[in-house]
């Protein structure tokens, strides 16, 4: 064969693959638009991820004119700045943003698929220096159908995964083209590397240790291993090279290195869900960050164990055929590694090297063909039986947006009934899209949710106290962490525990009762706030922004966590983990009631006996509590142990909850719609999809000293 015709046939599969890559990515759509109460607001896509809203309200600030050094909107008071330069994704939204007319929402969905095609153009150039055009195409298309890694580089997912792997594997090849070329040529593989570096920087804006890392330990593998220059041509290189570390501690700080690692060590204890201090490490409660079982690893990636199996084969024959030279690849294998021992989330750098596993046993099967022709038609028959259970995968299953049109409703109807200088309190996941959507500051969300941070974001949901809860949510929007809680743990000698059950007190007893807590508790001075009224004015600032509590859906299924955050103890290290059960369709007929839960079981409720049954679950009922709009009903069963089952019987929406759940904030207000007038003024109730609440809580004025 010519070498023009096979450059051409080679060219044309590219543009194969490719488009297969788009198509996987993109065909969703067809599903969204055929359901549009699951993906549609208003005719426009919602995002498959929470943090997309992060990214396209950057892009959306810049469009606008109103990208300023700090983010006035997010994790208030306290307010971060927002990352100079703008994020690089981001920045294509809104290059994106100029040169179309799509609508944000449309440039948020439709981005990610065809950024999530250019992991193919790394791995293309690996595989061909480690096995030819055959390994290079074959890898290249493994690697863009791998399942999880089109999950999250799909429509609607505008977030850094899409393009996290492409530059992690740019990084490995431009060191692979450095360490092997000769002469002055490859300078300029090692200028790509530093460009690839500086893009990645600014692409995955949250974590630049770990980028910094990945990006440049394939070089020093390059320099270390390969790189044998003449020696004036030596001198020069690390001459310059050096001049440009040193270059670059004058800038960053002699100590970069130290902080460095210790920005290592903080995200390796955060995927490690180790306990840092005395408040929980949030990241246990996060699903991506769960340990995946093997079978999990393996429907996510080839969806087939024996493609599974031979990827790795061909993993380890590759290392073995190639020896010292396979060391370019150890920076995406130990991160393809990490899937096995610490998040889900790494699966995605499973994609490049199982796909180079993969693509390795197609290049060995295709150089067969000269002794068994058969071979030149097995090794792309092998190739379509290796990446066909994907393929059926990707295009016949369907992602939804996390977040559906009907909490988005209440979102954008908060921009609408709220005012602007407003406070949304609602759980860290609604953070991003609540400030995308409703133009309104939060108190948490997907970047800033700490440990300590996330216990009093659930703290007011999960306690009994309305007027604690109220009081809470005023004092944290006006004093925040940094000049709220942390002085208080200061005035209590830095005894957190102490400190943290202080303010519950304050706040549970409010001014009139705090005074005498304040007192006893004997608090050290902190700058002005030496006398009991400078700390009851503290507690209860006079002045306070509008805060209103967002409840939806959601804190029905994510109760095990808010709630065990809510309840936290610093002291005992430890919080609760309540029963809760949601029911749809609920129905009464005489003394029984029906529903469906969320997995689509049938529930029965024998409120004769006190009796609920759902699923293969069978519990005594200890209350039950109906609301109807113009009255309740209540059955006390008197049992010293039970379960409360609660329903809004014309929503048709029910729940079974123990003690905890019951008698806390959110089923008051949520399923009760019982409140204190003084603590909580209803302003939208679309129970079960939405609720927005207007929290009064209570000031301090030195005239109630008299």
């Amino acid at each position: 064969m010519k070498g023009t015709t096979r450059w051409w046939i080679e060219g044309m599969l590219i543009l194969v693959i490719l488009a297969l890559g788009l198509l996987v990515r993109v065909e969703d759509l067809h599903d969204w638009q055929r359901h549009p109460d699951r993906s549609l607001y208003h005719g426009e896509p919602l995002l498959t991820t929470f943090d997309g809203y992060y990214y396209l309200t950057l892009t959306r600030d810049m469009a606008e004119g109103t990208y300023m050094p700090i983010d006035e909107k997010r994790a208030v008071p306290d307010c971060p700045p927002r990352p100079q330069p703008p994020p690089l994704l981001s920045t294509i939204g809104d290059l994106v943003k100029i040169m179309t007319t799509y609508s944000l929402n449309w440039i948020g969905a439709l981005t990610p698929a065809f950024l999530g095609i250019l992991l193919f153009f790394p791995i293309y150039g690996i595989g061909r220096f480690y096995g030819g055009p055959v390994m290079a195409c074959s890898s290249g298309l493994f690697a863009i159908m791998s399942f999880y890694y089109v999950y999250r580089s799909s429509l609607g997912w505008f977030d850094t995964d899409c393009m996290n792997v492409t530059f992690a594997m740019l990084a490995v090849f431009f060191a692979i083209k450095f360490g092997e070329t000769e002469g002055i040529k490859r300078y300029r593989w090692f200028g790509g590397a530093i460009i690839n570096y500086l893009l990645f920087l600014s692409w995955w804006d949250q974590t630049p240790q770990v980028t910094t890392v990945i990006s440049l330990l394939p070089l020093i593998v390059a320099i270390i291993f390969f790189y044998r220059p003449a020696k004036r041509e030596g001198i020069i290189f690390f001459g310059i090279l050096a001049t440009a570390i040193l270059g670059i501690f004058a800038i960053k700080g002699m100590n970069l290195p130290i902080r460095t690692v210790r920005g290592i060590i903080d995200s390796y204890k955060y995927i490690s869900k180790q306990v840092q201090g005395d408040f929980p490490n949030i990241g246990i409660t996060i699903s991506e960050q769960a340990i995946p079982s093997l079978q999990e690893i393996i429907n996510k990636t080839t969806d087939n164990m024996e493609t599974f199996v031979l990827s790795f084969v061909g993993l380890g024959l590759l290392f073995w055929r190639v020896g010292t030279k396979g060391v370019y690849l150890a920076v995406p294998g130990i991160l393809a590694a990490l899937s096995f021992s610490f998040a889900k989330r790494f699966m995605i750098f499973l994609a490049p090297t199982l796909a180079l596993g993969g693509g390795f046993i197609i290049y060995q099967i295709w150089c067969l063909k000269t002794r068994y022709r058969v071979c030149a038609i097995a090794a792309p028959v092998i190739a379509l039986i290796f990446v066909i259970p994907s393929f059926q995968k990707d295009l016949f299953k369907t992602f939804w947006p996390k977040e559906p049109p009907y909490v988005i409703a209440g979102m954008d109807e908060a921009s609408r009934i709220t005012p602007k200088d407003a406070v949304i309190w609602a759980w860290w996941d609604h953070g991003y899209p609540m400030i995308y959507w409703s133009r309104r500051a939060t108190i948490n969300d997907g970047q800033v949710h700490g440990g300590e941070r996330s216990v009093f974001n659930g703290l007011p949901m999960s306690v009994s106290s309305e007027r604690l809860a109220a009081n809470m949510m005023r004092f944290f929007v006006t004093r925040g962490i940094n000049h709220g809680t942390h002085t208080v743990y200061k005035a209590c000698g830095g005894d957190v525990a102490k400190g943290f059950h202080l303010i519950k007190k304050v706040m549970a007893a409010g001014p009139d009762g705090a005074k005498e807590l304040i007192e006893k508790a004997g608090l050290r001075p902190q700058g002005r706030l030496r006398s009991t009224e400078d700390w009851l004015q503290f507690f209860f600032p006079e002045k306070a922004r509008p805060v209103y509590l967002f409840l939806d859906w959601r804190l029905t299924l994510t109760n095990y966590w808010w709630y065990w955050l809510g309840s936290w103890d610093p002291k005992l290290h430890n919080g609760i983990h309540p029963g809760y059960a949601s029911f749809y369709e609920v129905k009464m007929k005489g003394d029984k009631i029906t529903g469906v839960t969320t997995e689509g079981e049938r529930m029965i409720v024998d409120l004769r006996q006190g009796i609920i049954q759902f699923g293969t679950k069978r519990a005594l009922l200890k209350k039950v509590f109906l609301r109807y709009s113009t009255r309740v009903e209540t059955r006390d069963y008197h049992r010293p142990k039970g379960l409360h089952f609660e329903a809004l019987v014309e929503k048709q929406f029910g729940s079974a909850m123990d003690d905890h759940l019951a008698e806390s904030v959110f089923n008051k207000l949520f399923l009760r719609h019982m409140f204190t007038p003084a603590y909580f003024e209803p302003v939208s109730l679309h129970t079960p999809f939405y609720q927005i609440w207007k929290v009064k809580g209570e000031a301090y004025t030195r005239r109630q000293a008299g």
